[in-house]
Order: C-alpha cells, then sequence, then structure tokens
C-alpha cells in the first residue's frame, strides 16, 4: 500500500534519494513507452496503450515532483504547469501521429491536422525543388516545431534537477 501512495499520491513528503530514483525510474519508462508508437503496437491496439502509459507516467512524475517539493518547503505549482504543458505536447503528438496513420475510425483521421501536415510537407517539397532551404521560412517553421517538440522534456529535467538540489525542511 506505501508503494501505491508512494507512486499515486501528491499528498506527503519525499527526501532527495528516493526522489531521484523514481524520476529516474519514471524517465526510463518514457523513454520505453516509446515502443508503443511502432507500426505493429499501432496497427493492432492503436494510439490507445501509449495514450494510456503516459497519462500514468505523468501523473507519477507529478506526485513524485509535488511531494519532493513539499518536502523543500515550496509549491508544487511547478511541477503542476510543466505536467501539463507536457500533456500538451502529448496531445499534439496524438494528433499529428492521427494525421499520418490511420490510427483511428473517429473523425480525428479526417480533422484538419491532417490537411496542415499535408500542406507542411507540400511546403517543404516546393522550398526544397526551388533551390536554397537555408533561408527558406519553411526550415523557420521545422525549427519552431523541433523546439516545440523538445521543450516540454527540457523543462521537465530542469524541473527534476532542481527538485532534487531542494534542502530538505523539517516536517511541521
Amino acid at each position: 500500500m506505501r508503494a501505491i501512495s508512494y507512486l499515486f499520491s501528491p499528498a506527503g513528503r519525499l527526501s532527495p534519494r528516493p526522489f531521484v530514483h523514481g524520476a529516474i525510474a519514471v524517465y526510463l519508462l518514457g523513454v520505453a513507452s516509446q515502443y508503443l508508437t511502432t507500426a505493429d503496437v499501432i496497427q493492432r491496439g492503436g494510439l490507445w496503450p501509449f495514450i494510456a502509459v503516459q497519462l500514468v507516467l505523468v501523473w507519477i512524475w507529478f506526485c513524485l515532483h509535488a511531494k519532493r517539493r513539499h518536502d523543500g518547503g515550496r509549491s508544487s505549482g511547478p511541477a503542476v504547469g510543466i505536467g501539463l504543458f507536457y500533456l500538451l505536447s502529448v496531445v499534439l503528438l496524438l494528433i499529428i501521429a492521427d494525421g499520418f496513420f490511420v490510427t483511428t475510425s473517429l473523425p480525428l483521421g479526417d480533422a484538419n491536422a491532417g490537411g496542415a501536415l499535408w500542406l507542411i510537407l507540400f511546403l517543404y517539397v516546393v522550398g526544397a525543388l526551388a533551390g536554397s532551404m537555408q533561408y527558406d521560412l519553411t526550415w523557420v517553421v521545422l525549427a519552431i516545431l523541433a523546439f516545440m517538440t523538445f521543450m516540454p522534456i527540457v523543462l521537465a529535467l530542469i524541473c527534476t534537477v532542481w527538485s532534487a538540489r531542494l534542502p530538505s525542511t523539517d516536517a511541521k
């Protein structure tokens, strides 16, 4: 029961050492969960296994960070914001994945997101055929999209290091 509370409850306190072990485990499981986005898995189960694992991992990440920040005498607000920002990036990733692959029979597969992806691809091909890509607007758009893709991960890592370095306060 204590392990369930340790992982799934944001209430309480957590010292730095168990926090670091838990955070490393969450990040390793997050990397391993990318296997759920392979073509074979998507073909058999769709994106639902990936969505479920991501939701659970984000919740565990938040609980670990909330406890650690409480132990350091700080608010869990940054963990809430970064967790929501990460969830937003997962939703956007799912929209993009559903635009490229037919993963569901839901209307999302026929949404305008697919049209936007084809437009970006079309602009990229036209830009490549037209000549120099160094100063093309397409590269700026792709750079912005790449930046937005990695920003939640970078912020999560910064929050983890920041939370791990907080000194523990005495229990009140």
